[in-house]
């Protein structure tokens, strides 16, 4: 059995190299886990970015350097959930209780760390030389966590 949040840890979330870094460590960590458990954290992971999909997330505009205030795509929700998680269980837990708390992962930046969705089929293809496959679970997708989304 693995721990979730032991392998994503508590990480820096100051910019791009920060989260670059951190998805390199996650990498490492994963690539000690056997094939059962990385499809376990995938799994996980998809519950957690369920979790996280709220409208008072999603709302959360993008400040651009110039002061301009954009509203978040879904890519880019996704992507600042991906953001969230990276910057561990704390930064994770004080988002659900409020969206202030979401803000930082809106930044331009955070794109990259669209890359967490990856890492576990990535390590599982070389570690194994076979697709991890479909792991199911709840999808990933922005507005589909109905209890998130209600007015």
């Amino acid at each position: 059995m693995i721990d979730f949040w032991s392998i994503i840890g508590s990480n820096p979330a100051q910019s791009g190299d920060d989260v670059r870094s951190t998805l390199d460590r996650i990498a490492g960590r994963l690539d000690e886990l056997d094939a059962s458990d990385l499809v376990t954290f995938s799994k996980e992971l998809r519950g957690a970015l369920h979790e996280i999909d709220r409208r008072a997330l999603a709302e959360v505009p993008v400040v651009l350097a110039a002061g301009l205030e954009l509203p978040q795509t879904s890519d880019h929700f996704l992507y600042a959930r991906c953001a969230c998680i990276l910057a561990g269980r704390g930064a994770y837990d004080a988002s659900l209780r409020s969206a202030s708390e979401f803000t930082p992962f809106v930044k331009p930046f955070f794109q990259a760390a669209e890359g967490l969705l990856y890492l576990a089929p990535s390590v599982y293809e070389k570690k194994f030389g076979a697709e991890m496959g479909a792991v199911g679970g709840f999808s990933i997708e922005s507005m589909t966590n109905g209890q998130g989304w209600v007015e």
